[in-house]
């Protein structure tokens, strides 16, 4: 199943991409979600690339009813984007969102394009699970529950930004 998100910052694309890859936003994100990270990780390299990853336990309330037997009570979530070496004035990189446990998992491109003082981000992406009979309706649970996370994490990154 294939997702789209789009979201306008109100600030420029080095201010956005620095706090998208800072530790302290890391934790704002999690907390955003309704829930501590347990570990927030950025590796800033040489290459002027950088890597996030955020490990956190997520109820499973998050996701609708009719998937969560196919949980434990917790999911163990692992996010992690991965950004290229700045080129010009975009930002583009990976993203994937792994479930420990569940048959399924997330990943795409996530962007960031100036458009005078403020930027745009685009994240696309698929989700996939590999459970026979009931994978669509896997995918349309977990579809819904990034759909919702990333909400919740660009207003947290608004408000962020707005301090």
């Amino acid at each position: 199943m294939k997702i789209t998100h789009t979201h306008r910052f109100s600030a420029g694309v080095d201010d956005v991409w620095t706090m998208l890859t800072s530790q302290e936003f890391g934790h704002a994100r999690a907390e955003a979600m309704g829930t501590e990270a347990h570990d927030v990780d950025v590796d800033a390299r040489e290459d002027g690339s950088r890597a996030v990853t955020l490990r956190a336990d997520v109820p499973a309330s998050s996701i609708p009813s009719e998937a969560r037997g196919l949980v434990g009570r917790d999911l163990a979530v692992t996010y992690t984007e991965v950004w290229e070496p700045p080129t010009g004035d975009d930002r583009v990189g990976t993203f994937a969102v792994e479930i420990a446990g569940a048959p399924g998992h997330v990943s795409g491109a996530i962007g960031l394009t100036p458009d005078g003082a403020a930027t745009e981000l685009l994240a696309t992406g698929d989700v996939t699970a590999h459970v026979p009979l009931f994978g669509a309706m896997i995918e349309r649970a977990v579809a819904g529950a990034v759909q919702k996370a990333l909400t919740a994490q660009l207003e947290s990154a608004d408000a962020w930004l707005a301090r």
